[in-house]
């Protein structure tokens, strides 16, 4: 989904942006959700976890961006979600307050969430910006990038392994100027 959304020319925001272990999470959160017009939430990761309980993060997330939007002013009102869970009905057992929104179903699939992400930040451009790449063509871009993100990190003294959230994105940045670059020269 991150290499989704730089495709697509948007930058990425999330709790992983930067670390301060001085600061509560949970706050964190909320101003990211405040700072940004558009969320994407995932519900596919409400998953039991050793010792029987589920962890209910992205759940609650959503619901700072409900509130926000239904109890904000001005353009909080106007926020946007994408929400995504592996199956369109998935999350009725353990959120069944949210039925009647519109949910994207992704499958677990990486294809399928390259293309949830894409046709929702298309269906979003203002109407006269150029269209998007079309999600086949995401989807091969992606393919390719993990094959050659890895040979572009020496450059910059990165290992994949290690890779932050911000260095990740740099990555992806760094990889679309490179095709430019051999494009240009091919």
């Amino acid at each position: 989904m991150v290499f989704t959304i730089v495709m697509c020319g948007y930058h990425p925001r999330c709790a992983l942006d930067s670390t301060d272990g001085a600061e509560v999470r949970v706050d964190k959160i909320a101003r990211l959700i405040g700072e940004c017009d558009w969320d994407i939430h995932d519900l596919s990761r409400v998953e039991v976890e050793p010792g029987g309980l589920p962890r209910f993060n992205m759940p609650m997330e959503l619901g700072i961006h409900l509130g926000a939007r239904l109890l904000g002013e001005g353009r909080h009102r106007r926020k946007r979600a994408l929400i995504l869970d592996a199956d369109r009905h998935r999350y009725d057992a353990a959120l069944s307050d949210i039925n009647g929104q519109d949910i994207e179903a992704h499958r677990n699939d990486p294809d399928e969430a390259i293309r949830c992400v894409r046709d929702w930040l298309s269906d979003h451009r203002p109407r006269d910006a150029p269209p998007l790449a079309g999600a086949g063509a995401m989807r091969d871009d992606y393919r390719l990038f993990n094959v050659e993100f890895a040979e572009l990190l020496p450059r910059r003294r990165l290992e994949p392994q290690t890779l932050t959230h911000s260095d990740f994105v740099y990555s992806i940045h760094d990889w679309i100027e490179f095709c430019a670059d051999r494009a240009f020269i091919g």
